[in-house]
């Protein structure tokens, strides 16, 4: 099966690299590289949903579909619970498993480009200094210069300065594009803690 999986996935154009158990694969595995595991639920030691169990527990994330010829409700249910993106019970159709792969390497494009998009606003945003984080703050609530000098209790001079302090850390042109960045890092974050906290209810 494992040699009949990597035959059909590599005439299927895709990179493929084979693992004969768990532990080969634990050694190879490292969470930079992109792409989606095809595990076998039935393997000799450790399973498929014990070492997938093993990799969400060590915060690893990465799209898998789970095949096997021994598929009922339970083991299917515990392999979606986990993330999975399909569970194929063999013999399954070659087309179904190509749109399956081409959907979970999708999926790992866009957390990894979500990843890298926070990451690269939140760098900018631990720039800011506390004071400058709590006029962040009044301007996503759309506070006006007024509002924010009454509430900080320095004049409007100093907002405007420290409002331009902000855009220049977060190296944006315009308030519209600085508070779409806030927003833009807030709402990343927000994703990333619910899948965080989804990955680890195993």
């Amino acid at each position: 099966m494992l040699e009949s999986l990597t035959t059909l996935l590599s005439a299927m154009k895709f990179t493929v690299r084979a693992f004969a158990n768990a532990a080969e694969f634990h050694r190879f595995y490292d969470p930079s590289m992109s792409g989606c595991l095809v595990l076998d639920v039935r393997m000799p030691v450790q399973d498929g949903l014990e070492l997938y169990e093993q990799l969400v527990r060590e915060g690893n994330r990465i799209p898998v579909i789970f095949i096997t010829a021994h598929a009922d409700v339970s083991t299917a249910v515990a392999a979606m619970k986990t993330g999975a993106i399909e569970f194929l019970e063999k013999p399954f159709e070659r087309e179904l498993l190509l749109d399956r792969v081409q959907k979970a390497l999708a999926l790992d494009d866009e957390w990894r480009r979500h990843d890298a998009e926070y990451a690269e606003l939140d760098e900018r945003i631990r720039l800011l200094t506390p004071r400058e984080q709590e006029t962040l703050e009044l301007l996503l609530c759309g506070a006006s210069n007024k509002v924010m000098a009454s509430k900080l209790q320095i004049s409007e001079r100093a907002v405007e300065m420290r409002r331009a302090a902000i855009m220049q850390k977060l190296q944006t042109r315009s308030v519209a594009e600085l508070v779409e960045s806030a927003i833009t890092h807030r709402i990343l974050g927000e994703i990333r803690q619910a899948r965080s906290s989804a990955w680890l209810r195993v």
